[in-house]
């Protein structure tokens, strides 16, 4: 190629589906980049903004809160106006409110920059999710990408955050992510403006249609449409408490893992240390985004969604309760466990739902998951305050094993017979 840019290869998907997922799924990096750097720096933040864990806590939640609100009414929007539009308005907006953290002097401003941010975050996933759901052949095998790609930010931004910030102050993560988001924002100028109507292409029969998968409200009766949405309700109702868990751990992962661990790696400040051991234990997640993402086009993913959830829980309640082996042990789990979940979230979706409602179905989604959760990261604080970090973790596990429950009854609810 003459751009000198290598495009991995992958049966099925044309150049085009290639150059799509090639962007969307850096942009998808760095949405989590910039969503994850606030957690590493706590330690940090605590003295330069002379606060504790609560109010820290909070300003995740402002971030959270927006950047999950701002997801239902940006699913909307993409299907009103097209989700790459969508996808470039985050990228240059993102890009130009993390460089403008130079300006920020107190917790309160910074505070409102952080909803801000989490305003323009909360346009990625409706606008991807569309974009993949609409634009590409292989979906899933697309979804487990992108879910890597996210994975890849995640797991990555306490190492790159902690080291940034130990070194060139607590600002240099922030203006580095937002010099990325506008270049990718440059390349996604190029990109199909992916319209509601789906892409014409042969595509191969769902593997899941003699398997008990959910078909579309467009072809249903009134008694099973019924069914159905209460189903959906109680999908929506445990992404919003995995995500409340989800949430809840990751704020305080790296400032707990460098406590913990702090004495195993002399010389290096409890930062550092948090930093290396949470990315650590997170780069388990793209490992466990691309095996979901091939599942999912195999199996119910309704089935796997809950059996993920159970083992997320156990490996956030062994890191409440051990220490050492057992919480890294623990600690891997829940990044493998926990990021699986979202190829089969995207996928559940992607099924129910008729495509020009998909959209709104992703918002709604990242709305309940980011925002509703988002009352995490505050209760989190709150808790380290009060009963120590330990206590944060048995708090999100239980959120989890809620979450599971609360799937089961969904898929209870989806099995039964129609009378």
């Amino acid at each position: 190629m003459s751009s000198g840019v290598k495009l991995v290869t992958m049966p099925g998907m044309d150049t085009q589906d290639r150059k799509t997922l090639a962007v969307v799924s850096a942009a998808h990096t760095l949405v989590h980049l910039i969503e994850g750097a606030l957690p590493p720096l706590i330690p940090l933040l605590l003295g330069v903004f002379g606060t504790d864990y609560f109010h820290l806590g909070m300003v995740m939640s402002v971030f959270s809160y927006t950047f999950g609100l701002g997801a239902f009414p940006s699913g909307a929007l993409a299907d009103r106006v097209g989700p790459t539009r969508l996808l470039v308005l985050y990228l240059f907006g993102a890009g130009i409110l993390c460089i403008s953290v130079l300006f920020v002097r107190k917790l309160f401003p910074f505070a409102i920059l952080m909803g801000f941010l989490g305003i323009l975050g909360s346009f990625y996933h409706p606008a991807a999710n569309t974009i993949i759901s609409l634009g590409i052949k292989e979906r899933g095998k697309a979804f487990g990408v992108n879910g890597i790609a996210g994975s890849l930010g995640t797991s990555t931004v306490p190492f790159v955050a902690a080291f940034l910030g130990a070194r060139w102050g607590w600002k240099s993560p922030y203006i580095l992510f937002g010099i990325g988001v506008l270049i990718v924002g440059f390349f996604a100028l190029s990109l199909p403006s992916y319209r509601m109507e789906p892409i014409e292409r042969k595509e191969p029969k769902d593997p899941n249609e003699d398997q008990g998968a959910i078909p579309s409200t467009e072809t249903l009766s009134s008694q099973r449409k019924g069914i159905i949405t209460t189903s959906l309700v109680l999908f929506y109702l445990s992404c919003a408490l995995g995500g409340m868990g989800n949430r809840g751990v990751l704020t305080f992962l790296p400032t707990y893992l460098g406590r913990e661990f702090s004495q195993v790696l002399k010389g290096l400040d409890p930062v550092r240390v948090g930093g290396i051991f949470a990315t650590v234990t997170l780069i388990a997640g793209a490992a466990g985004q691309y095996i979901a993402g091939a599942l999912v086009d195999r199996y119910r993913p309704q089935q796997l969604y809950i059996i993920t959830l159970l083992i997320s829980a156990a490996s956030i309640l062994l890191m409440a309760f051990t220490r050492g082996i057992p919480l890294l042990l623990g600690a891997v789990g829940f990044g493998f466990f926990s990021f699986a979940i979202q190829p089969m979230q995207n996928t559940i979706v992607a099924r129910i739902l008729p495509k020009r409602r998909q959209g709104v179905g992703y918002g709604f989604m990242f709305f309940m998951t980011f925002g509703i959760g988002s009352v995490a990261a505050a209760f989190s604080g709150w808790l380290a305050d009060r009963f120590g970090l330990s206590s944060v973790f048995w708090a999100m596990g239980l959120c989890y094993v809620a979450a599971m429950f609360t799937m089961y009854g969904a898929e209870l609810q989806a099995r039964k017979p129609q009378g």
